[in-house]
């Protein structure tokens, strides 16, 4: 029987640990076998792994073997001490006298082995040398064979590395491949590297197409500039991580929204970055409830008109351009006349469908810089940007009433509505939203006052007498965003 180590049930796990018994055979371990015969002058090498029951040879110079037992193997007291182990003669040595390797093929007579040390501590296996004559073994050659001994068990530790690497990578290309994700690695020059199969689902690309690309070749231009930003940023590793949001053309030539997280990677040190990971997800979806959810804050559901709000932000926006310009701008309030009694004979669909159809015209007839909104019932308003004049906004104003007033078919029956008009000019009369927007409903009333489908300008004075406004309505008061 064979001796035993102390700790075999931990050296036994550490071997296993290293998942190279079962592995394909590496030529540089053949060659450390090379190196060891020319260096010492021997027929024979090994790399022995020292198993439960058995050596097995995974690398040998000189011996056609690929393992035996333990019984009577060299390795069972090599194994249990950090020195080199030396049996100078075997044949005069009872523990080896009757080895298969000694009384038979190749015969051996000398033996030297320096054990094999994983990261663990363990000692796992064998670098030996062997000779068919007896012979002595000094102290240098024994501190040379513990050198190369060290370089095996270097390779060892870097077998397991590499083969957790490759565990992970599996993992990760696994997880990469089935995402519906697009998953991408790419270097500190953007440069994608990897592109998972998700890009055919995404951009309509293969991911071997996209091999070589950078972001910033599908990237939509008005997106670009930020979004070359945030790259720089993060192959600067000013940033180790960052999500960013941006369109990205397809293969077909069509735009959708993307989201992407960035990141960093690093080298084997974790100190030194080498690249990214980018995860991209298709969000266009979101984006347009998003766009959708946005328009309808700032929308009249019914018409689809600007609403108070918008049309609250687009006066104060047109305001302090017109500062800047020194130019005018107009503000008109309309009103429907006849509206109710539509609404009231025909119901309140038709009366919506009026509302919708006059939305229609009055869109018509604006430019797209413009403004109509609609402030609630029947009451509308429209902001004509600048630069404008007195005979410019009066034909405006003529001529929405005459369209307005063209009859409308409502499902079969024809109605006709009129419009009356208020409009104010700024800056003349009014710097300010509400006086902008008071003045237009002041200058309403007195169109309204005056027969009803009409319109009349605002003037100075309009505020006082029998023509005031107060009690009216307040189409002026529009709250503030």
């Amino acid at each position: 029987m064979y001796p035993i180590a102390s700790n075999e049930a931990d050296r036994l796990k550490a071997l296993r640990d290293l998942e190279i018994l079962d592995a394909e055979a590496e030529p540089h371990f053949d060659a450390i076998c090379r190196t060891a015969t020319a260096l010492f002058g021997m027929p024979i090498s090994y790399v022995s792994l020292i198993a439960e029951d058995r050596q097995h040879f995974m690398a040998r110079c000189g011996l056609d073997l690929d393992g035996t037992t333990r019984e009577g193997a060299f390795c069972n007291y090599a194994i249990l001490s950090d020195a080199v182990f030396v049996v100078e003669d075997a044949w005069e040595d009872a523990r080896f006298s009757g080895s298969p390797l000694v009384i038979g093929p190749p015969h051996v007579r000398f033996y030297a082995g320096a054990p094999l040390i994983a990261s663990t501590g363990h000692r796992v296996g064998i670098l030996c040398v062997l000779d068919t004559k007896p012979r002595r073994f000094s102290p240098d050659d024994r501190a040379r064979l513990q050198d190369l001994a060290s370089v095996v068990s270097a390779q060892l530790s870097l077998h397991r590395a590499k083969a957790k690497l490759r565990e992970r990578e599996a993992h990760y290309r696994l997880l990469a491949e089935n995402s519906s994700d697009m998953v991408i690695w790419a270097t500190l020059d953007t440069v994608r590297r990897y592109v998972s199969p998700a890009s055919r689902t995404l951009l309509g690309y293969e991911a071997d197409d996209l091999i070589g690309t950078r972001p910033m070749d599908h990237v939509h231009p008005a997106d670009a500039e930020a979004y070359g930003r945030l790259l720089n940023d993060l192959c600067e590793a000013r940033v180790t991580q960052a999500v960013s949001t941006q369109r990205y053309r397809r293969k077909d030539g069509s735009w959708i929204w993307v989201e992407v997280n960035f990141n960093l990677t690093y080298e084997a040190d974790g100190e030194r970055p080498n690249g990214y990971v980018a995860a991209a997800r298709d969000i266009t979806a979101r984006k347009e409830a998003e766009f959708r959810i946005a328009h309808m804050a700032r929308h009249d559901a019914l018409t689809d008109l600007a609403n108070r709000t918008l049309f609250r932000e687009r006066l104060v926006q047109e305001l302090s351009m017109s500062q800047r310009r020194s130019a005018s701008f107009a503000v008109l309030c309309l009103d429907l006349d006849r509206f109710k009694s539509v609404n009231d004979t025909l119901g309140h669909q038709a009366g919506d469908a009026l509302l919708r159809a006059v939305a229609t015209r009055l869109r018509g007839l604006v430019r797209a810089e413009d403004t109509v909104a609609r402030i609630g019932g029947d009451e509308f308003m429209i902001i004509q940007t600048g630069p404008v004049v007195g005979s410019s906004i009066r034909n405006l104003a003529q001529r929405l009433i005459e369209v307005v007033a063209q009859p409308i078919d409502l499902d079969g029956t024809r109605v006709s509505v009129g419009v009356s008009v208020g409009v104010a000019m700024a800056p003349q009369d009014g710097a300010d939203p509400d006086v902008l927007c008071r003045h237009a409903d002041i200058a309403l009333f007195r169109a309204k006052d005056a027969g009803r489908n009409t319109f009349r300008l605002y003037e100075a004075g309009m505020d006082f007498g029998s023509g005031s406004a107060t009690g009216f309505r307040r189409v002026g008061d529009v709250p503030a965003a």
